[in-house]
């Protein structure tokens, strides 16, 4: 179970490289997917720089006629890690926080502005949009830097203040274990280097000295002091060298002299090993310490990328946010599709995100069943998440069948048009789906089997009860059924009790020579819901198989690769329609 804690809820993002104006909703553990260039990298660096003292230079600006704005949403603040606080610092902070949660923003008007010229604003409580913003006051600075210290980002591979930081993390335990020591320690480096210290250096004092003589006859009002600050562990650990013995060669080296695999390995490594040091030893932390990773599954093998994983999961639940950019569907099981950013850019909009799931199921559905039942159908779905495009099918043949055989005939795979073919959980979610895709601002159309036609499509409003065509067919299943070939409950096919299988009815009736119009008719209707429905029964007649077995599909697979489709579908004008459609949905 994820620990909430104090963490940043949202972020909103202005004119910093490829984002425009966008605003980004965060979790405990928060993957952000995308395409490459589609700008996820500028979201952590936008993360970072709202808590970070370092300064953009222009090639961070969309407008460098504009200043770069991050705004941030800080929630689950409560009084017992206010009350940790020192007392004033504690009093500012209550000024500015409602219901938890406070909000503060950035503003750097110039590339290359120094950090202490940048604007910071903190928002008044219960104030919305742009109103009630004040300039920060010093102590609410102080306070919000105790709260929110630098995150550890790991958005390259050569970084050695990346593995500072997450050594720092990893000795915290030892930082207190040897915190009298080193509070000794510090105070006899203080006497002994501090400008104003009780011992200071013989050395020192000469410096001190020797220096301020050349300097009087330049400027006789001035001395200098040379200040040196008492160590700390942190500082030790800064200057820590990482050395990668090769068993192979016998030579040792710098982590910085390896190749970016070795060190990316050596990175996640680093993590994995924090995930299993913190599961051991919980912590009160004032706040989520931020975690920013780029790319974690780069250069690992897939056992690998998915020890990465779940060690970013376990550290996500013991006091850290973890944010990171991904393109592997292997970094997001389907616990976490629903609450996962969909990051995508193009030239009107920039860099945006597409509506969470989650959200998108809520604004749909209002019923709690339907909800989890859509999410679950939904999530088991990795391949949605990297699409531009859905594709919805019904049955196995389709999923199995469809990309081999719309390669075949297109020469273009679904990955090639960005189109995932995704499953349902069963043909009555099929507009729940298809809403939820749509509140997500994802181009969606649906493959269905002809009994939705007389089912589903008239109970979602895709087609009339008393529609003309479908009275047609049911005057053809009446007179099939008086032959005593299948038995009908309210006008259609049932398996119960029958002679055929309803699947088999419907087959049936497609085949009666009456019933050619009006299933065209209803073909057409459905087709421009963004419905494809299978004209003769379900797919398997289009193509003529006799089953829904592994075998048969293997087999038909094979057969389309190396022989002529058109000689052997015998639908086949059916199914060049149905790539001509499913191609035409991508400017949906």
């Amino acid at each position: 179970m994820q620990k909430q804690g104090l963490r940043l809820s949202e972020i909103t993002i202005v004119n910093l490289r490829s984002i425009r104006r966008e605003s980004f909703p965060l979790g405990a553990f928060t993957p952000l997917i995308g395409y490459n260039n589609a700008g996820k990298t500028n979201i952590l660096m936008g993360i970072h720089w709202l808590l970070s003292r370092i300064s953009l230079d222009i090639s961070y600006f969309d407008d460098p006629s504009l200043p770069v704005e991050v705004i941030g949403t800080f929630s689950g603040l409560n009084e017992n890690i206010i009350s940790r606080l020192n007392p004033e610092r504690a009093s500012i902070l209550r000024c500015f926080v409602s219901n938890g949660s406070f909000r503060v923003r950035k503003l750097q008007r110039v590339p290359s502005e120094s950090p202490e010229s940048m604007r910071l604003f903190v928002q008044e409580a219960n104030a919305f949009g742009e109103n009630g913003w004040h300039p920060m006051p010093s102590i609410f600075q102080e306070a919000f830097e105790r709260l929110f210290p630098e995150p550890i980002r790991i958005l390259d591979f050569n970084s050695t203040k990346t593995n500072a930081h997450l050594l720092h993390e990893i000795f915290k335990p030892l930082e207190r274990k040897l915190e009298s020591d080193f509070a000794e320690l510090q105070q006899k480096f203080r006497e002994t280097l501090s400008f104003d210290g009780d011992s200071r250096a013989k050395e020192l004092q000469n410096f001190d000295r020797d220096v301020n003589s050349m300097l009087l006859p330049l400027f006789p009002n001035v001395r200098l002091k040379l200040e040196i600050p008492p160590p700390s562990l942190e500082i030790f650990l800064k200057s820590a060298a990482l050395m990668v013995l090769d068993e192979e060669d016998g030579f040792s080296r710098n982590i910085s002299e390896t190749g970016a695999g070795s060190q990316r390995a050596i990175q996640m490594a680093l993590v994995r090993y924090l995930a299993e040091l913190k599961k051991k030893t919980r912590t009160n932390y004032l706040s989520n310490r931020l975690l920013l990773i780029d790319s974690p599954e780069l250069f690992l093998h897939p056992q690998a990328v998915e020890l990465v994983r779940v060690a970013l999961k376990k550290l996500s639940q013991e006091g850290y946010q973890v944010i990171f950019a991904t393109h592997s569907a292997q970094m997001v099981t389907s616990e976490d599709v629903s609450t996962s950013l969909l990051i995508r850019k193009n030239k009107e909009r920039g860099t945006f995100m597409r509506k969470r799931m989650e959200d998108a199921v809520r604004q749909v559905l209002r019923d709690a069943p339907s909800q989890l039942q859509t999410l679950f159908s939904l999530s088991n779905s990795n391949e949605l998440l990297f699409a531009d495009y859905v594709l919805l099918t019904e049955g196995k043949t389709e999923w199995r069948v469809l990309p081999t055989l719309f390669e075949r005939l297109t020469g273009k795979s679904f990955a090639l048009i960005k189109c995932a073919l995704v499953r349902q959980g069963g043909v009555s979610n099929t507009k729940k789906s298809m809403r939820v895709l749509s509140a997500m601002d994802v181009p969606v159309r649906a493959i269905v089997d002809l009994d939705y036609a007389f089912t589903s499509a008239v109970h979602d409003g895709f087609l009339d009860k008393n529609d003309p065509d479908l009275e047609a067919c049911r005057k053809i299943f009446f007179k099939l059924s008086r032959f005593g070939k299948m038995r009908l409950v309210n006008g259609i096919p049932v398996n119960k009790r029958s002679r055929m299988s309803a699947a088999q009815g419907f087959a049936l009736m497609a085949q009666d020579p009456e019933a050619e119009l009006p299933l065209r008719s209803i073909h057409l209707k459905l087709r421009k819901r963004g419905i494809w429905v299978w004209r003769y029964g379900a797919i398997e007649e289009h193509l003529g198989l006799e089953g829904k077995t592994e075998k048969i599909w293997s087999a038909f697979i094979d057969k389309i690769r190396y022989k002529e489709p058109r000689k052997f579908i015998p639908h086949y004008e059916d199914l060049e329609a149905l790539c001509a459609w499913i191609l035409e949905g991508m400017n949906d």
